[in-house]
């Protein structure tokens, strides 16, 4: 049976003494498609990003996976999650295979399936030699590594921090044309600064700016309303110079 495939803050808050990073944020996100998470930096995007990954504890308000409060039982949250959040590293003195095989074994993976999965990901995300170690790699080869690793566990919830940053064009697109198919049956909530990737992969849009959210909407209803009579990221780039900047 896979689970429900439900994200939802609660008035989620999180200061860093003076500092309001999220002030009392709420949604609900049900079933599989890609939420994409807009903000200027600062805005609050990465906060909310850790405190569902339980890297952050909340100051108040909840964060709850499938129904589950991270705070209460983060083991069962995340049972069915996978996060790549800010620039995380791949160990450095471990080889890209090992690195996987690490993963997938904390996963409760078996060493055939462990090995099919790698073979799987290597192709779909062009990874090269599987024995350079995390430490030589390019940040580009360091980013599909650690997406990698994320996607081993076959996870039905992909949490995702600007997931191109550092991919070439090639790169990009065949990442691109992964996130199309996993979001037929995954929920995939992902940070971004490219309009033109939030048009192309979201089905809808989270706008936040000073830790609050400004609007919730799908991708389309956000170009008709505010997008000026433009359309694809054109229309989305007025929408958030409006929205955010108040352009």
């Amino acid at each position: 049976m896979r689970t429900i495939l439900e994200l939802e803050a609660i008035n989620l808050t999180k200061r860093f003494g003076d500092k309001v990073a999220l002030d009392g944020i709420s949604f609900r996100f049900k079933g599989p498609g890609v939420i994409g998470y807009l903000g200027p930096n600062g805005a609050g995007k990465t906060t909310t990003l850790k405190i569902f990954s339980h890297l952050l504890r909340p100051t108040s308000g909840k964060a709850l996976i499938n129904g589950i409060d991270i705070q209460k039982d983060y083991v069962k949250a995340l049972r069915s999650v996978a996060a790549v959040v800010e620039t995380p590293e791949p160990f450095p003195d471990l080889g890209v295979r090992d690195f996987l095989t690490m993963v997938g074994g904390m996963r409760g993976l078996d060493g055939k399936e462990i090995e099919r999965r790698i073979s799987r990901l290597q192709k779909e995300l062009s990874l090269d030699d599987l024995d350079v170690r995390g430490k030589q790699l390019s940040k580009g080869n360091k980013q599909r590594a650690v997406l990698a690793a994320a996607l081993i566990a076959d996870a039905e919830i992909l949490l995702l921090d600007e997931p191109t940053s550092g991919l070439d064009p090639a790169e990009t697109r065949g990442l691109k044309d992964l996130i199309k198919k996993l979001k037929k049956t995954r929920l995939i909530f992902m940070s971004s600064h490219l309009l033109d990737e939030v048009i192309e992969l979201c089905d809808k849009a989270v706008f936040i700016n000073n830790g609050k959210i400004v609007l919730i909407d799908s991708v389309s209803n956000v170009t008709k309303k505010f997008g000026r009579g433009r359309k694809g990221a054109a229309g989305l780039e007025d929408a958030y110079m409006r929205l955010i900047k108040g352009i």
